[in-house]
């Protein structure tokens, strides 16, 4: 036993020691239980491998003392838990982690198909084999490569991954017979082509909609996304401003452009005049636009057209109940002083 392996074997004892005290029962039944049930893992393999390099160096120990090291290798993949101080490399393991239903049946697929092609070419194989030669110089290879079932598939399993040159293979079939270097032609195709590409697509796509159910990483690209669209909105305020507030001519002439119009359209903000999205910015109706309404009503009308067109009519709304309150103050002053002169008239 080394030092530094008991010195690191007793700090990864001490820390799980302080983190089942500061936890309790939140250690076996709290949100990274699973991680902390690994980790308690870990631990106790590490002490069981200390102990049978102090104590048990007999040979009925020596299959258990070879399992016990595994552990050893197990405590790189701790680094996992600090997964989500990285949101890329989190979106990475939980894509693989939630496609592991598509690369069972991707496998399957590619599985029946392999033994489908490995029946026909062991049949066309064997049948070469009783009628060929002794002396044929094909026939060793044809019984390295296809002597089996099992070897057949890996076979045409190495011929579609890289493993073998498909051309020792097709060499082979062609000897045989030419059909069988087509049937073998068409196995390359239809999987390298075909089966490889769509089950590599679906597997993508698979995994990257599991990635975008996690709510962390929704998140944190819907932050992110806020954060550009501020800092965008500010740069060409201070732009459109030059200092100052914003007017409804200079907030027309800015909207006229070509990087203004590509920036609302990415937003998803489609108007069709100038003068009504500044109406709908303009909150407090005072005929100019400062830096806090330009930047909040842009990231409110966020969206799309039906988002204008009802922040249109909620304006035009709150427009005609303003007119309506300040018309029923000025009746209900009108009739307090017609009511108040009616009283002084009587009380003389």
């Amino acid at each position: 036993v080394t030092v530094i392996d008991a010195v690191f074997c007793g700090i990864f004892l001490l820390e799980l020691a302080l983190r089942m005290a500061a936890l309790e029962g939140e250690f076996f039944a709290g949100e990274d239980w699973q991680w902390n049930i690994f980790d308690a893992a870990v631990v106790v393999l590490s002490l069981a491998e200390m102990g049978l390099l102090i104590w048990g160096t007999r040979a009925g120990f020596v299959k258990v003392f070879r399992l016990a090291r595994v552990a050893r290798s197990l405590r790189v993949l701790r680094l996992m838990r600090f997964t989500g101080l990285a949101s890329k490399l989190r979106m990475l393991v939980l894509a693989l982690v939630h496609c592991k239903t598509m690369l069972m049946w991707a496998v399957l697929v590619l599985v029946l198909e392999m033994f489908l092609f490995a029946v026909i070419f062991l049949n066309a194989v064997s049948q070469f084999i009783q009628d060929a030669s002794s002396s044929n110089a094909f026939v060793d290879d044809m019984k390295e490569y296809f002597g089996s079932i099992w070897m057949s598939m890996l076979t045409l399993f190495m011929a579609v991954s890289g493993g073998l040159d498909w051309w020792t293979v097709v060499r082979l079939f062609l000897e045989i017979h030419i059909i069988y270097g087509l049937i073998f032609l068409i196995y390359i195709i239809v999987t390298v082509l075909a089966l490889l590409n769509v089950v590599n697509s679906i597997f993508v796509h698979d995994a990257m909609d599991s990635a975008r159910m996690d709510m962390s990483l929704r998140l944190r690209n819907e932050a992110e996304q806020t954060k550009f669209m501020v800092e965008s909105l500010t740069a060409m305020y201070n732009e459109m401003s030059m200092g100052g507030p914003v007017r409804i001519h200079e907030f027309v002439k800015f909207t006229d452009r070509e990087d203004m119009k590509l920036f609302c359209a990415m937003l998803g903000l489609h108007f069709i005049e100038a003068e009504t999205l500044f109406k709908l910015l303009d909150v407090d109706r005072s005929g100019d636009l400062s830096k806090e309404e330009f930047v909040v009503g842009f990231l409110r009308l966020k969206g799309g057209t039906i988002l204008i067109e009802m922040d249109v009519l909620l304006q035009e709304t709150k427009f005609l109940v303003r007119s309506s309150m300040l018309e029923n103050r000025r009746a209900l002053q009108a009739v307090t002083q017609t009511m108040r002169g009616v009283a002084d008239k009587l009380a003389d």
